[in-house]
């Protein structure tokens, strides 16, 4: 999608192209990065109290204000009121922050996606793809019909290697083919033309019976998964990032909240497959920045131990969103509980304060293997964090 900001946010040097994170302690001077660093991800360690949430909204703003569009999971409904404006000017707002804070919210839109839940604005998975855009196209409509099968073989039980899960994937394939040519519809269309499969469809000995009990298994699995193939809107990574005409931003607070601690990970999985595979359709070119994916409470989607379903593309994310533009935000208490690999692939690291031992001697073990200390993180006030990155050796900002 094209992308024209109306305005450019000046910082307070006058610079276009820096975000402002905070100020020194020592000096009083902001800290501001530029928002291409922001591309090469960041990590935020802070327990409760520290001012974590707070700091990840302004980011979050700071951003949007750049024209730069976010996913923001939300695990706890801390980052839900993205769209509020504060009641009254908070405590520590310096001159320019009401001004700043009524062009957010009038040049940008936050909108609150409630997978699992009907009301809001549910998501779902779609597993079918739009067979009447490629039908003229030999090799798109192949991949197109892979993309499909890939989808739908797991839950059709059909994804091994042996005799009879290769006999029912031929079916799933030639049946997903005739339907594509046929005139295709929805997803329930298909499962309708499962149960009675035409003679035609293929030619396979015992299809029909064989399309019956696939389409019995897939309605099956829309029953157990109520993302699987449901009535929300498509998990779309352009319209999660394309604000609406005349805004300039578009900020997609993904709620969990309406999904178990189960279901998550794969949750997460299915929408960070879907997001790669767009930055790389769409990446950001001549921009520094094309848009923020922000996972707070990293540690419960990904990890130390065990392997989640979100570990995988997780860790793609990290190693390969950057080439196009994409900056990855981790923000977790439990620094210790977070997959190692998370933190090794973020150059800017925010430390606020933290009260477990474990988790503060994990978080100095990090600081000094980027030359740093972090030796009073046990005792910082709420909202004072160290921070790092490239160029910028460990300095506490407010």
């Amino acid at each position: 999608p094209t992308h024209v900001p109306l305005r450019q946010e000046a910082s307070a040097g006058g610079r276009y192209d820096v975000v402002p994170v905070g100020r020194r302690l020592d000096t009083g001077a902001a800290l501001e990065l530029r928002l291409g660093m922001l591309a090469r991800h960041t990590a935020v360690f802070a327990g409760s109290g520290s001012g974590k949430t707070v700091f990840l909204r302004r980011l979050v703003e700071e951003c949007a204000l750049h024209g730069v569009s976010s996913i923001v999971l939300d695990s706890n409904n801390d980052l839900a009121r993205l769209g509020d404006p504060w009641p009254a000017p908070p405590a520590g707002w310096n001159a320019d922050d009401p001004g700043k804070a009524a062009r957010y919210f009038a040049e940008s839109e936050v909108v609150v996606w409630t997978p699992g839940r009907s009301r809001g604005r549910p998501l779902s998975f779609q597993p079918l793809p739009d067979f009447a855009a490629v039908l003229d196209d030999r090799d798109e409509l192949e991949s197109a019909l892979g993309l499909a099968v890939a989808s739908l073989a797991p839950r059709a039980n059909v994804s091994g290697d042996t005799a009879k899960a290769r006999k029912g994937k031929a079916v799933l394939r030639q049946a997903l083919e005739h339907f594509a040519r046929s005139g295709g519809g929805g997803f329930p269309a298909f499962l309708g033309m499962l149960a009675a499969l035409p003679f035609e469809a293929s030619r396979i000995d015992r299809a029909d019976i064989i399309a019956a009990e696939l389409g019995q298994l897939l309605t099956a699995a829309t029953i157990n998964d109520p993302l699987f193939a449901g009535d929300g809107e498509p998990v779309d990574p352009a319209r999660l990032l394309t604000p609406s005409a005349g805004r300039r931003a578009r900020v997609s607070v993904v709620s969990l909240v309406g999904l178990n601690e189960d279901a998550r990970p794969g949750f997460v999985s299915r929408l960070q497959m879907a997001l790669f595979s767009w930055i790389k359709r769409n990446p950001a070119r001549d921009r520094p920045l094309t848009g923020l994916y922000v996972m707070d409470e990293a540690q419960a989607l990904v990890p130390a131990t065990p392997k989640t379903e979100a570990l995988a593309s997780t860790l793609t994310l990290a190693s390969q969103a950057r080439k196009y533009g994409l900056g990855l935000v981790f923000a977790t208490q439990a620094p210790r509980g977070l997959h190692n690999q998370i933190a090794g692939n973020a150059t800017t690291q925010f430390i606020g304060r933290l009260n477990s031992p474990t988790q503060i001697s994990v978080v100095q073990a990090l600081a000094r293997a980027r030359g740093g200390r972090a030796d009073r993180v046990g005792r910082l006030e709420t909202g004072q964090f160290y921070a790092v990155s490239d160029g910028v050796p460990e300095v506490l900002i407010r």
